[in-house]
């Protein structure tokens, strides 16, 4: 399995959708990190969808010095309509200051997306603006 940094790369719309449309047609459940805790829309949305709930300091993509809540949620395509409707994840921003991440309508939460054999097929950092994605997603 070979991972490619995509930071970047999903600052458009466009873009993000295109990469929504293959994570669904692979995916078969997220894991999502409640980095800011008052952010819990998701959560709620998906209540019922909900396959555990466990407290980490390392998830993928990300080692914290604190615990999070790690949420696994069955995906679904109620769930895909739902990240539709985020301009994406986040932005990496240039400056003359090197880069920044942007953040976006998405919020600072982290996500990752699991194929059947539990491997990773897109994860993000999302507060710095990171996104790794499997090479084999766009195949």
């Amino acid at each position: 399995m070979k991972l490619l940094d995509y930071t970047g790369k999903l600052n458009l719309h466009a873009d993000y959708l295109y990469v929504i449309k293959l994570l669904e047609a692979r995916c078969e459940y997220i894991e999502y990190v409640l980095v800011d805790e008052d952010d819990t829309e998701l959560i709620e949305r998906f209540r019922d969808h909900i396959i555990s709930v466990k407290v980490k300091n390392k998830w993928w993509g990300t080692k914290s010095g604190r615990g999070s809540k790690v949420y696994t949620i069955s995906a679904s395509k109620e769930l895909f309509r739902y990240l539709r409707r985020f301009e994406t994840f986040c932005k990496c921003v240039s400056s003359d200051f090197g880069d920044n991440a942007a953040e976006t309508d998405f919020g600072i939460n982290d996500i990752a997306f699991f194929d059947k054999n539990e491997l990773p097929l897109l994860f993000t950092t999302t507060h710095e603006g990171y996104i790794t994605v499997r090479s084999d997603l766009f195949s």
